[in-house]
């Protein structure tokens, strides 16, 4: 099914700070009112058909249910998904980028729906030429039009969902488009409109519910967690031509929104980038093996020379959710990849100031 985009990064990504939990009598804050806002525009463009609910959204923002009602209540219809959340941001990009994902939304839940109807249509009517035939048929002959029947509809039901996956997809590369033409029309530049999507493995969320007590192992869990989703809509993908995986070997020494931005992609291609914080051969593997060959593959590894240099970028990015030690670790003693990886290039790049 569709998956979203991930859209640019939020004003309030790099100036979250870690919230220690408050009391009920605290009063209302304008950095949790961000954060609270975050967490419902994030949700919204993730294109997950799950609900948000109260209570967890009370615990990731480090409050009480209680508190949530009583300072934030103006913004639990926005939770529920009963107003338009659009009406949260400033910006006309990143605007058209969530009525754009509501639109793509509206369109899976519509064919889901409609996939749904159509599988217990099937049983139905199934059942009913079994039912008118069973009198008069022997029992070999009963089996052989049962498969024959099943067969059948199974075939059109394969061509059907494929037919709707492509449409989905189709809306998927659409939406790409209107946020470089939108970023174009912003800026004022006549660029020409970039065919990559950023796919970012939000490691800073996970550092601060392991600062606010996490254990590292649930840190570890989640994290395999985001990868795996992300490959999932990488699969996406899978009939899409001319396909090319951008993957960032994240060391924790540059941002990778910087790399998505500085990205050129061909004009022939559709570029898919991903954040991959991973540090091992068997790791990476793991990653692509599932994907279909038919994908370029490139590898991009941020680079420095420098300790010093490494943890200075290390606290100007990460100063307000650091990272696990481990973590850190097994970054700057990652193995060195190669081609023989499973990909077709392999590029390393040194840092500048302000990466």
């Amino acid at each position: 099914m569709s998956k979203p985009i991930m859209p640019p990064a939020l004003a309030t990504t790099d100036d979250t700070q870690v919230l220690n939990p408050i009391a009920d009598d605290q009063g209302p804050s304008n950095e949790r009112r961000a954060l609270l806002i975050k967490i419902i525009v994030d949700h919204h463009l993730s294109g997950s058909t799950a609900k948000l609910k109260l209570v967890d959204v009370a615990e990731r923002m480090g409050i009480s249910r209680q508190a949530l009602d009583r300072y934030y209540g103006d913004l639990k219809p926005y939770i529920a998904g009963k107003r338009d959340v659009a009406d949260l941001v400033n910006g006309n990009a990143l605007k058209v980028q969530i009525q754009t994902q509501t639109v793509v939304n509206d369109i899976e839940i519509k064919y889901q729906q409609k996939i749904e109807r159509l599988r217990k249509d099937h049983e139905r009517e199934l059942e009913k030429s079994l039912s008118t035939h069973i009198t008069s048929l022997m029992n070999g002959d009963l089996v052989l039009l049962e498969s024959n029947k099943m067969r059948i509809a199974l075939e059109k039901q394969t061509l059907h969902n494929a037919e709707l996956l492509k449409q989905i997809q189709a809306l998927e590369l659409k939406l790409a488009l209107s946020m470089g033409m939108s970023a174009s029309h912003t800026s004022g530049l006549a660029i020409p409109t970039q065919n990559k999507l950023a796919f970012d493995l939000d490691i800073e969320t996970l550092c601060m519910a392991h600062q606010r007590g996490t254990s590292l192992e649930q840190f570890e869990m989640a994290k395999s967690s985001e990868i795996r989703k992300i490959r999932d809509k990488l699969d996406k993908y899978e009939g899409t031509p001319n396909v090319h995986l951008i993957l960032f070997a994240d060391r924790y020494i540059s941002r990778f929104r910087k790399f998505v931005d500085n990205y050129t992609s061909l004009r022939n291609e559709l570029s898919l980038i991903v954040r991959l914080p991973l540090f091992s051969r068997i790791e990476f593997q793991n990653f692509l093996k599932p994907l279909s060959p038919k994908f370029k593959r490139s590898l991009y590894i941020p680079y420095s020379n420098s300790d010093s240099e490494k943890k200075a970028q290390r606290v100007f990015i990460y100063q307000k959710f650091p990272l696990p030690p481990t973590e850190i670790k097994g970054a700057d003693n990652a193995d060195t990849p190669n081609i023989a990886w499973g990909f077709d290039e392999v590029v390393f790049y040194k840092i500048k100031q302000g990466d």
